[in-house]
This record gives C-alpha cells, structure tokens and sequence, in this order.
C-alpha cells in the first residue's frame, strides 16, 4: 500500500476516531486503527467492539492496499509533523510515514485481523439538522452521571413517538430534555434506545450547526451517519425510567431569576455548603432572595440578591453543583424557575430553548445539618 495525504485533513480525520478505540485494551488488535485505499476511496477507521467509528479521507492512491497502526502513536506523529504530504507505504510488517525529511517506521499488524465493520438493519431512520442535534446533546448529557450501577442512566433516551424525538437523561437528581422535529422519520412509528454517553460525545464535537446528519436506529445498534464519517454504537440494553413521571404537570409558583446574579451568589454560599449534600438553602420572599449555607465545621454564610417575587415565604434547599450546571446549559440571562412545594422537583425552562426542560430534585430540609433544618419554613 502507498497512499499521499494532505497532513492537516489526516490529522482532523485521525483526531475524529481514534478517542474510540480503547489503546489500553488486553486485544491488541482494539489499539490499533484500520487504513484502507481503494482506488475509489481511502478510509480511516477505529473500534473498541462497543462502538465503531469510520472517516473517509482524500488522498492520492498510489498502491490500493489495507493495514493497522499503532493509534496512539500514529495519531501523535501526524500531529506532531509539518503541514504538507504525508506518504505512508508499507512494506512487509511495517509502515513507513515519510513527510518533509521526517521517516518514521511503524510496526503493524494484519488486517484482516481487525474487527469487521458491523452491518445496520434499522427499524427507524431519522434526518435531524446538526444543529438540532447538537442542542439536544448540550442539554441533556449534562445530567448523565459519572458512574451508576444503573447501566440504563449512563446514556441519553433517544424516545422516537408522534413524529417527534424527545431526548432525556438523568442521575435521578437532576434530568435534562429536549424535543426535536426530525426532517424526515423512515420506518416504525415509536422506537426507544438509550445511546451511549461516549459515542455522543464524539458525535457532539463533530457535528456543526449547518448541514444534516442521519440516525438509523437497529434493535442492538445505533449508526450516526455523515457525508464523510460514521459512528456506530451498541445500544444500551434495559428499560430506561419512566421519566415522565417525574416532570411535575403543574406548579404552585413561577419566578424569574436573573441566572448570574444568582449563580455568583450560590457560588460564594458553596465555599461553606454542607458537605454531605453540598447544599444551600434558598429563602424566597417578596422582592428578595436570601442565600445562606452552614457547616458545623467550617462556619455559615449569607447573602441576598433582588428578585421578581411577591408571593408568600419559603425556603428550599438544593445540592449547589446541579444548580450550577443548570445553568451553564440554559442559554437566556432569565430563567423560570417552577415549582409546587419544596420537596418536589423543581423545572427550570427558558424562552431561548422553549423545546427543552431542565430539572433538580431539592434537598429535604430534613436532612440538612440540625440548625439549618431548624430554620427552615415549608413551602
């Protein structure tokens, strides 16, 4: 095989595949990234048997042939060379990669040992906007947790019903939707996967805001095509929760908030938030809002910022981290905030993203450390 790229197109291609494959796997074949020219098109491809991921590149076809290489290395030496041609021609075991009077040779292995690429039977294949897409993805793989012994949470819902696709996740804290319209829907009516958190995040930094981009959903498998790249991904088995349970269908009260004022101000209250839940406590009342926090080891803090509110006291506590990321996701100044009692999820929505829902489960007053709880007021 001897194929000529341009440097800088095969680093951008190699940089959109090669976070899927797993170089600290005990196969060595998964660390390996698959080349392949063909006299009609040159390949770059990448898998850790979860998720596949495959770039077409242009390149000039000298000799049509296939081989893997090392992907951490191959990925930091096109990185590291200057702009120009890069020639790889292999010979034997080995690949050469020769750009500007650099030569590295490679150890390779054999092809036709790499994993197949998996072929996709789709029950439903849809046509989003990248755009569209890429919003669903901001707003809701925040709320997919860390880790959870729940495997059904470490993903996103992709819920396709009524012509719509209605995207969720959550830890059971806090939860993040978002509608969308698809530009066209092909085949079932009503499909339900829950796509991985880290082939998302692939897609997420691929995707732009113009152009389309195709989802055809399989009963074990998900394929996110564009014009010169695909991912596929094992769906995750299991019954995702009834998220919509959860959303409160109506609300005792609805106030505005100034999102920075009153971040900033739950960002000075964190620094002496209880430690167990991290929490501050919020008391709403006419016209203000007081922030305080308390730990029985390091000390307590207050403080106030103005708000749109007439109605009656309360107090409610929350965990400060879900707030905060709330409301890096929501894009206005303003946010809504909707709530029944204290004890009950809370809805965070905004007009700039009115297709999209953000929520947070307080904190019980209750379990709060002794003099916090003490001073607390129902709602």
């Amino acid at each position: 095989m001897k194929v000529v790229f341009e440097r800088q197109p095969l680093a951008s291609g190699i940089a959109l595949i090669h976070n899927v494959v797993n170089t600290t796997t005990t196969m060595p074949i998964l660390a390996n990234i698959l080349i392949e020219a063909t006299s009609e098109e040159t390949t770059i491809s990448g898998t850790d048997l979860e998720s596949f991921g495959r770039v077409k590149l242009n390149a000039r076809v000298e000799e049509a042939g296939r081989v893997t290489a090392p992907a951490r290395l191959f990925t930091d030496i096109v990185r590291l060379l200057p702009d120009g041609d890069v020639t790889l021609e292999t010979s034997g075991s080995r690949m050469s990669i020769q750009c500007i009077g650099n030569v590295y040779h490679l150890a390779t292995m054999p092809a036709d040992d790499y994993p197949d690429w998996p072929l996709v039977q789709p029950e439903i294949t849809l046509t989003l906007r990248q755009a569209d897409l890429k919003r669903v993805l901001h707003n809701t793989m925040f709320a997919i947790p860390t880790r959870d012994p729940r495997k059904v949470l470490m993903g996103v819902l992709f819920d396709v019903a009524e012509g719509r696709l209605i995207c969720v996740a959550t830890d059971g804290r806090k939860l993040g939707k978002t509608v969308v319209e698809p530009v066209e829907i092909i085949g079932k009516d009503q499909v339900q996967a829950i796509v991985p958190e880290r082939i998302l995040a692939e897609i997420d930094h691929a995707i732009g805001e113009e152009g389309e981009i195709q989802i055809a959903i399989s009963e074990r498998q998900v394929m996110f095509q564009l014009s010169n790249l695909c991912y596929i991904s094992n769906r995750i088995e299991g019954t995702y929760p009834r998220y919509e349970a959860v959303i409160p269908q109506s609300f005792k009260r609805t106030i505005k908030i100034q999102k920075t004022t009153l971040s900033d101000a739950i960002s000075r209250a964190a620094i002496l938030a209880e430690r167990k839940h991290h929490s501050i406590v919020l008391a709403f009342s006419p016209g203000q809002i007081e922030i305080s926090a308390q730990s029985s080891e390091d000390g307590s803090y207050e403080g106030k910022v103005e708000v749109e509110y007439d109605g009656e006291p309360f107090r409610i506590a929350f965990n400060h981290q879900y707030l905060q990321e709330i409301f890096k996701v929501t894009p206005d100044a303003v946010v809504s905030m909707k709530l029944r009692e204290n004890t009950a999820p809370v809805v965070f929505e905004c007009e700039g993203a009115p297709d999209s829902l953000f929520l947070v489960m307080p904190v019980r007053m209750s379990d709060l450390e002794p003099e916090t709880a003490a001073a607390s007021e129902s709602v």
